[in-house]
């Protein structure tokens, strides 16, 4: 368990002993890294109207303190000694910058550096305890670059002499900026890890992939660290449901749900970023003092507990209930299939732009007024009114839908389609009285991209587009998906599929290749001979593009059959389904003919379909249309 994290100025670093194992990358900052480090430092002593207890914040330093065994081994005082398993870089830099200001302020300023040494470079210790004296010695500049680590901070030093070349007036700015305790100060997040911690396993979690500390583990770690005043049966429940918490919300369906717009390490820091939020917006006069305070960057979020925490002393119930229940409303919201739903469509629908999230909206909402949601019921209207003017495009006064296939549509039809496909599991899950029988995966939808498919596709596919193996499968598809249709043409071109007067298919799938001859031929009068059939049939549908012959199919699907004929797209999404691969219930609906009452023709979409299908898609829509007179 760590021991301990926290926010400490640069000042209280100044007195302690660093020691950098053989394990760590060694030192390789640069120019650029440099710059930007002193850019900031200058950017936030500049800055106006700062409040005294404002402070530029460096990110997390790892240490473990070494256990008197291990500082017995190594040449350093008595006083404690501490193994730096992340942020070395920062450390050594800082060091280098404090090296130039004493020279460059030579006889104004006596100062205590702390102690680096690389196990490594059994030499660093000296060097960088006299930098100045190698910097300012060109025997001694030779003597550092032959070794990988002291070329770079020679390089960082040059750097930091050509930064201030102009810019005496900031020597003092930047000295009292390190080197103060309290007042606009530069601050590290301080994390130390327990004396018996296994640090190259430390190092490893913390490195591999360079993912950095999270504000969650931070926040962990300060709402866990050993404190006598605090309860141990207290810290044993918080640490008890800080898991439970973040075991749950990596299941891909509630997270799915959620849909974050912001990647997180750890998930439970979600909950904190929107009680922060909250919080930064109850008193919207006193946002840009907020800001200040805990800053803008990624780790604000992390201040702002520190801050609560700290003051909260022993008293850390209040803080962690209000984290517990955040996370008891979205469980609630997830078991309700009204609130799962509508809430995971907001979450997980298109939008032009970037909008607030409806969990936040919601939360925002109840701070505002206790009231405002008495009721399941309440929510649920809610929901559906924020439904409604986001897709107020979609209708007429009518009632009628009036989105067409075109490309200023496509987004919208998307999100018609997947409304409807929120609103046809709302009603299956309602249908098992009182048992939730089906939801949709959110998860599984968002892994999906979804095309706009013509239903009876606007154009058929060309053999003149294609290449003999394209012109093979289209082939073969049409065999089996119009056996019936083709039966004689087949028989005519073919008559050696026939055995004992039956059509072999399996003859089909073996000896409809590319290198079958007249194949040119053969498909073009196989197309001319089914087109005939399927026009025979009448009912011809009066614009593909209208709204009953379109609907939102995963897009590798889609493209995989091209502009086929309805039978065999019907046929592919059959297989498709039956192999597991996620097909929207909707989809599935509409190539087994669900909405159609009387479905004669399975071989086309028929006008009559269209008709049907577009009636059933306005009634379950109907509830997000505005009413005739409005």
């Amino acid at each position: 368990m760590n021991t301990g994290v926290k926010l400490e100025p640069i000042a209280s670093l100044l007195q302690k002993q660093f020691f950098i194992r053989s394990y760590q990358r060694g030192y390789r900052w640069d120019e650029d890294q440099a710059n930007d480090l002193l850019n900031d430092f200058n950017g936030f002593i500049e800055q106006e109207n700062k409040h005294e207890d404002e402070f530029y914040c460096l990110q997390p330093v790892v240490v473990r303190k070494m256990p008197p065994s291990e500082k017995m081994k190594i040449d350093f005082s008595q006083e404690p000694v501490y193994e730096v398993i992340d942020g070395q870089q920062r450390i050594t830099t800082i060091v280098i910058v404090l090296h130039y200001l004493l020279h460059a302020l030579s006889g104004e300023v006596r100062l205590k550096l702390p102690t680096i040494a690389y196990e490594v470079r059994p030499e660093s210790k000296k060097i960088l305890a006299s930098f100045n004296n190698y910097m300012m010695d060109d025997e001694k500049q030779k003597e550092l670059e032959d070794d990988i680590d002291f070329y770079h901070m020679k390089i960082v030093y040059d750097t930091i002499v050509k930064w201030f070349e102009g810019k005496t007036h900031l020597h003092i700015p930047f000295l009292k900026l390190l080197t103060s305790y309290k007042i606009n100060n530069v601050r590290v997040i301080w994390y130390e890890v327990g004396e018996k911690e296994n640090s190259i396993e430390v190092f490893r979690r913390f490195n591999v992939g360079k993912i950095p500390l999270s504000n969650a583990e931070l926040i962990k770690a300060l709402l866990l660290k050993n404190n006598t005043d605090v309860s141990p049966s207290l810290i044993f429940s918080i640490a008890k449901e800080w898991q439970m918490i973040e075991n749950q919300l990596q299941d891909p369906y509630l997270w799915g749900f959620l849909n974050p717009k912001k990647n997180y390490t750890s998930r439970i820091e979600y909950l904190f970023d929107l009680l922060f939020r909250k919080e930064k917006l109850k008193n919207k006069n006193l946002q840009i003092e907020f800001d200040k305070k805990f800053g803008t960057d990624k780790s604000a979020v992390f201040r702002f507990f520190q801050e609560r925490i700290s003051k909260a002393g022993n008293n850390l119930q209040p803080i962690w209930d209000e984290i517990v229940l955040v996370y008891e409303q979205i469980e609630q919201w997830y078991n309700h299939p009204e609130h799962y739903h509508y809430i995971g469509y907001l979450q997980n629908y298109e939008r032009p732009r970037e909008t607030n999230d409806i969990v936040f909206d919601i939360m925002k909402l109840s701070e505002d007024d206790d009231e405002y949601f008495k009721s399941k019921s309440d929510l649920t209207d809610y929901l559906i009114g924020k439904i409604k003017t986001d897709s107020a495009s979609w209708f007429n006064n009518k009632k009628k839908i009036t989105l067409i296939y075109e490309q200023k549509n496509l987004q919208k039809l998307r999100n018609l389609f997947f409304l409807f496909n929120v609103e046809t599991c709302i009603k299956i899950s309602l249908s098992g009285d009182g048992e939730e029988t089906y939801r949709l995966p959110f998860k599984l939808n968002k892994d999906n991209n979804y095309d706009i498919e013509h239903i009876d596709s606007k154009t058929e596919r060309e053999p003149s587009e294609m290449d003999n193996k394209e012109k093979a499968e289209y082939l073969r598809d049409l065999y089996l998906d119009y056996e019936t249709e083709l039966y004689y043409k087949i028989q005519e071109l073919h008559p050696e599929a026939f055995a004992e007067g039956k059509f072999s298919q399996h003859w089909v799938e073996t000896n409809i290749l590319t290198n079958l001859p007249k194949l040119d031929v053969i498909l073009e009068e196989v197309l001319e001979e089914l087109d005939k059939k399927l026009s025979g049939e009448g009912d011809q549908l009066p614009d593909k593009n209208c709204i009953g012959n379109l609907t939102a199919l995963n897009s590798t699907i889609n493209r995989s059959y091209g502009n086929s004929f309805y039978k065999t797209k019907r046929r592919r999404i059959i297989e498709e389904d039956q192999a597991g691969t996620y097909i929207p219930v909707t989809s599935k609906n509409i190539f087994l003919k669900y909405y159609s009452k009387y479905p004669q023709k399975y071989s086309r979409w028929t006008a009559s379909d269209v008709n049907e299908y577009t009636k059933e898609l306005e009634s379950c829509l109907n509830k997000f249309m505005q009413d005739e007179n409005v």
